[in-house]
């Protein structure tokens, strides 16, 4: 055998122990976790990532990835099979550059904060244009968006340190906040949720507090390190995305986990690194058992990972009670 021909077969022996190898480790993840499957990588192909961002979920059960710096919607089964895609980067009205978060309508359009054109688009889930929403005399930077049980848009933006309200229609309902460390100011108020009663909860990362507000924008409750009686270990708090499930439980990423809010403010655990995850960044709760989470770093995380999820396991945990003291 050539010199040639020998590193060949060396390098395809390498390369099959390193396919094998990555198919038993997601094996293993399978077999010992509340995982049910991961999907994609960094790339531009499809069912491919590149810092993926928002996660929702249709009424169908079909997850809507914003891929962000692909400048792109993916929408996939809910098994995880990718579907179709649509978006390019640009400025006119059918396009986008860099999507953040996504949320569905409540007649089931697709509802996404265009970041650098900083406004909202709503588009069809087969990806026609339908409205856009805002624009720079509204927004500075949107980025968290959530729809309310009756169609309203609530917005953050985390350069103008608020949350914005936008009626069904599109025009600004009202705002609350500003940049500041007070109970009721925001420091990047990145990702936001609002709950069947129509509070509205802001993961307020640079105050790393979680914030619940009467739908005015009035204080309810606030919960900080104090509360969240985190492991010793973990003295800092990065806050990522949030959501509701059909019971009224708030789960949250927090670190490289994910947790459900407790009525007092105690963060409890239901996916953790053990689980597979590293970087997650969103989060969002499907009604046929699922939660889906994005995850994404500069390195090797441009993924989304889909996780059983009992409401029932959960319900002695939470009711919205906590939420009606006014402060």
């Amino acid at each position: 055998m050539s010199c040639v021909s020998l590193i060949i077969v060396r390098a395809m022996y390498v390369l099959k122990r390193l396919f094998r190898t990555e198919q038993a480790s997601t094996k293993a993840e399978l077999d010992q976790s509340k995982l049910v499957r991961k999907v994609g990588r960094k790339g531009k192909g499809k069912g491919n990532f590149n810092m993926p961002c928002g996660v929702a979920v249709t009424k169908a059960g079909d997850i809507v990835v914003a891929d962000t710096e692909n400048h792109r919607i993916q929408i996939f089964s809910p098994e995880g099979v990718f579907k179709y895609k649509f978006g390019v980067k640009g400025s006119k009205p059918e396009q986008m550059s860099y999507p953040m978060c996504i949320a569905m309508t409540t007649d089931e359009c697709i509802a996404l904060t265009d970041s650098v054109n900083a406004c909202v688009k709503v588009f069809s889930v087969t990806g026609v244009f339908k409205e856009k929403f805002g624009g720079n005399d509204v927004f500075e930077f949107p980025y968290g968006i959530a729809i309310s049980p009756d169609n309203y848009m609530i917005v953050t933006d985390i350069c103008k340190h608020c949350v914005v309200v936008l009626y069904p229609s599109g025009g600004v309902s009202h705002t609350f906040g500003c940049y500041g460390d007070h109970v009721r100011e925001f420091d990047h108020p990145y990702f936001v949720a609002v709950n069947k009663n129509k509070q509205i909860i802001v993961s307020d990362a640079g105050n790393s507090a979680i914030k619940i507000f009467h739908f005015e924008g009035k204080l309810l409750r606030t919960f900080s390190l104090n509360e969240f009686r985190l492991p010793a270990e973990e003295t800092f708090v990065s806050l990522q995305g949030l959501c509701t499930d059909t019971d009224g439980n708030t789960i949250v990423i927090c670190n490289s986990t994910v947790y459900i809010l407790t009525k007092n403010g105690r963060l409890w655990e239901i996916f953790t690194p053990k689980d597979g995850l590293s970087s997650p960044k969103c989060v969002t709760f499907s009604p046929l058992g699922r939660v889906v989470v994005t995850q994404s770093n500069f390195d090797d995380r441009h993924e989304m990972c889909i996780y059983r999820y009992n409401v029932e396991d959960y319900k002695p945990l939470n009711t919205l009670v906590y939420y009606a003291i006014s402060i």
